[in-house]
C-alpha cells in the first residue's frame, strides 16, 4: 500500500508551479531564515515551520518543481501509514488497511501530497498527534506523552486550522472522562501547558500576523470571498472535493451527475457509522465534523473556510468510511462497498494525474510563450502591484516585468503613471489578466494601455493562468 501511495504521488510531479507554490519557493530560496520567519510569514498567514523546512531542503537539493514537492510526497506517504496505525489502534488491523488503501488512492490527498505547501505536513503532524492522543487514552506512558506534546506543538507551528484539534481533544475527554483514570485526565493539563510554552515564540508574533491578514481581507472583500468566506456552497464543496478531488466541469449538471453516485455511497457509509457509534467512531466524527463546523463558525470573522485547508481531517474521513465498510456483516457487501469507494478514488485520481486541465496553473508554458515572442523592447505587466511569483520563477529576469496596479484598490491616475513609466521606449506589452476580476474589475490597466497607443494583436489562453494579451505599438 505504501509503495503504491508513493508511486501515485510521483506521477506528474513536474507539472508547473502555481501561484502559492511559487511564492513559497521564491521566498524560501531568496530570504534568510530570519526574514522568512519574521517577515515573510506575516503576509503568508501561516506559521513558519514548513517555510523553514522548505528553505533547508532547497539549500540541499535545489528548487526545481519536482524537488520542492518531494517533502510533501514523503509526508503524504507517511500519513497513509499513520492512518493505518490509527485504524489499527481504534478498531483492528483490517480497518487500518482499508483506511490506508483509501487515503493512498485519495484524489485530494494525492493532489496536496504533490504541492510545495504546508498542507501535507499539517495532515501528517495532525495524524501523528491524533495517534498519540488515542494511544494515551488506551494506555498512557511517558514516551506517548512526549510524542503527543512534540507532535502537537509541531502541528501548531505548521498551519492554523489544525489548532481546532485542541477543542476536538477536549470534547473527547469530556465525553469519556468517567472511563479514564483521574491521573490520565489530569495529565492533559500540564501537557497542554507545555505545548503552549513551546508555542510562545510564535504566539508573540501571531497578533501582528493576524492584523496583516485582516487588513488584507478588509482591503479586498472579493479576495476574502476567494480565500475562505463561509457559505452553504463552500460547506458542501468540502465533501464533494473529499470524494472526487480537484476535478470539475463547467457544466454543473454533468458535474452533479458524476458526483451523485459517489455521494450516495459515501452518505450510506456515514449513516452506517452513525448508527453504530462508539468512542472510536465518535473521536473520528469529532475530528472530521468538529473541525469543519468550528472553522465554518470562525470564518464569519476571519475568512478561512476553503476545502483545501481541511486536508488534515482527510484521515478521519477515510477512517470513518473504513470502519463502516468493515462492520458490514455480509462479506460480499463489504467487498462491494470497498470496491465502489476504491473505484471512485482511482477514476478521480487518474483523471487528475493524466489531464493537464485539472492540474496546476501552467505558468511554465505561459512564460515560455512570452520568451519566444519577446524582443529587447518588450515589457510584461500584471494585474497586481508587483510581478507575480510563478512568472518570476520561470522568467529568471529574462524579460522586464512589473505590476501594473498601484494597490489592491487601484486609482486611474496612479495606473496611468505606472503604464507611462513602464512602457516608455517599449513597443510590445504582454498583459497577464490573472485575477483581474478581483484586483482590477474596472479594467483600468487594459484601458490605459489602449490610451498609450497599444493595440491588442494576439490573445492566448493558458490553463489556470487565463488570458495573456499581446499589445503592439
Amino acid at each position: 500500500i505504501l509503495v503504491v501511495a508513493f508511486i501515485l504521488r510521483l506521477i506528474s510531479l513536474t507539472q508547473s508551479l502555481w501561484l502559492d507554490e511559487a511564492i513559497n519557493v521564491n521566498a524560501a530560496a531568496g530570504l534568510s531564515l530570519k526574514s522568512l520567519i519574521l517577515k515573510y510569514s506575516l503576509g503568508d498567514f501561516h506559521p513558519p515551520l514548513f517555510h523553514a523546512i522548505l528553505r533547508g531542503w532547497i539549500l540541499l537539493f535545489g528548487s526545481s518543481e519536482a524537488v520542492v514537492r518531494i517533502p510533501s510526497v514523503i509526508l503524504g506517504t507517511l500519513t497513509v501509514y499513520i492512518t493505518y496505525l490509527i485504524g489499527q489502534k481504534l478498531f483492528e488491523g483490517k480497518t487500518g488497511l482499508i483506511a490506508a488503501t483509501l487515503i493512498a488512492t485519495s484524489p485530494l490527498h494525492i493532489y496536496y501530497s504533490q504541492e510545495a505547501r504546508m498542507y501535507a505536513l499539517a495532515a501528517f503532524l495532525t495524524s501523528l498527534s491524533a495517534y498519540f492522543f488515542i494511544s494515551i487514552i488506551k494506555k498512557d506512558n511517558f514516551y506517548l506523552w512526549v510524542g503527543f506534546i512534540v507532535a502537537t506543538a509541531l502541528m501548531l507551528y505548521t498551519d492554523y486550522l489544525p489548532y481546532l484539534m485542541l477543542p476536538v481533544y477536549l470534547m473527547c475527554l469530556l465525553t469519556i472522562r468517567k472511563k479514564l483514570s483521574k491521573s490520565t485526565v489530569r495529565a492533559f493539563i500540564p501537557a497542554l501547558i507545555l505545548i503552549i510554552i513551546l508555542l510562545i515564540p510564535w504566539l508573540i508574533i501571531f497578533p501582528k500576523q493576524l492584523g496583516v491578514g485582516l487588513s488584507a481581507a478588509a482591503a479586498s472583500p472579493a479576495w476574502a470571498n476567494v480565500v475562505g468566506a463561509p457559505s452553504a456552497k463552500s460547506l458542501a464543496l468540502v465533501f464533494v472535493k473529499f470524494t472526487i478531488g480537484r476535478i470539475s466541469y463547467d457544466n454543473k449538471f454533468i458535474y452533479a451527475l458524476l458526483f451523485a453516485p459517489a455521494g450516495i455511497i459515501i452518505a450510506l457509509l456515514f449513516l452506517i457509522s452513525l448508527f453504530r457509534l462508539s468512542f472510536s467512531r465518535l473521536f473520528l466524527w469529532f475530528w472530521l465534523f468538529g473541525s469543519i463546523f468550528l472553522a465554518f463558525a470562525i470564518a464569519y470573522f476571519i475568512p478561512i473556510f476553503a476545502y483545501f485547508r481541511f486536508i488534515f481531517v482527510l484521515p478521519a474521513f477515510y477512517l470513518i468510511l473504513a470502519s463502516a465498510i468493515n462492520t458490514l456483516n455480509w462479506v460480499l457487501l463489504t467487498r462491494v462497498f470497498l470496491a465502489l469507494v476504491l473505484i471512485v478514488n482511482l477514476i478521480s485520481s487518474t483523471i487528475y494525474l493524466t489531464s493537464p486541465k485539472f492540474q496546476r496553473e501552467n505558468w511554465r508554458q505561459a512564460t515560455a510563450y512570452v520568451h519566444k515572442n519577446s524582443t529587447e523592447k518588450t515589457v510584461v505587466l500584471f494585474e497586481s502591484n508587483y510581478p507575480l511569483a510563478p512568472f518570476d520563477y520561470y522568467n529568471a529576469k529574462k524579460v522586464a516585468s512589473y505590476g501594473g496596479l498601484n494597490s489592491f484598490n487601484p486609482s486611474e491616475e496612479k495606473v496611468r503613471e505606472r503604464v507611462k513609466a513602464f512602457t516608455k521606449n517599449k513597443n510590445k506589452v504582454f498583459l497577464f489578466q490573472y485575477l483581474s476580476q478581483i484586483t482590477d474589475p474596472q479594467g483600468l490597466l487594459f484601458k490605459e494601455l489602449t490610451k498609450e497607443g497599444f493595440v491588442t494583436t494576439v490573445t492566448k489562453d493558458f490553463e489556470g493562468v487565463g488570458f495573456v494579451y499581446e499589445f503592439n505599438k
